[in-house]
């Protein structure tokens, strides 16, 4: 989870994941993992994305798992995970290492409107005009 402007999308696919589940672990990606796979940083560093998800979801019993990669294998070999959610679909790879470690994969579609791309767009075009 990059969780970068955390939004109502990630607390529902989060509500959604722990009802399927005994213990949820979220993978919050590190600042680098994100330059990396989105090739930029992200708005809010990754020490207040990590304070903001363990202050809001701590108080629910999740853990929080900091990740340097977009690749969730080595984490959910760890903790012994059964389970991959995402709300960003699955690739070809992740499928086959998913079915390899005897993993399920689970999607969540987007929150209509709330992904962190569109809240940028849409702020840099309230108060600049444009796109």
């Amino acid at each position: 989870m990059t969780a970068d402007l955390f939004h109502v999308g990630h607390i529902n696919a989060i509500l959604k994941a722990n009802k399927l589940c005994d213990k949820l672990y979220i993978g919050l990606l590190t600042d680098k993992a994100i330059k990396k796979y989105k090739g930029q940083l992200p708005v809010i560093p990754e020490s207040q994305r990590q304070c903001m998800l363990i202050t809001m979801l701590n108080t629910f019993g999740y853990s929080i798992i900091m990740q340097g990669s977009i690749n969730p294998f080595k984490n959910l070999k760890k903790w012994k995970a059964d389970i991959l959610f995402s709300g960003d679909g699955f690739t070809e790879e992740e499928q086959k290492a998913a079915e390899k470690l005897g993993i399920a994969l689970c999607e969540f579609p987007y929150h209509e409107g709330q992904s962190t791309t569109k809240i940028k767009q849409r702020v840099i075009k309230q108060n600049y005009g444009r796109k």
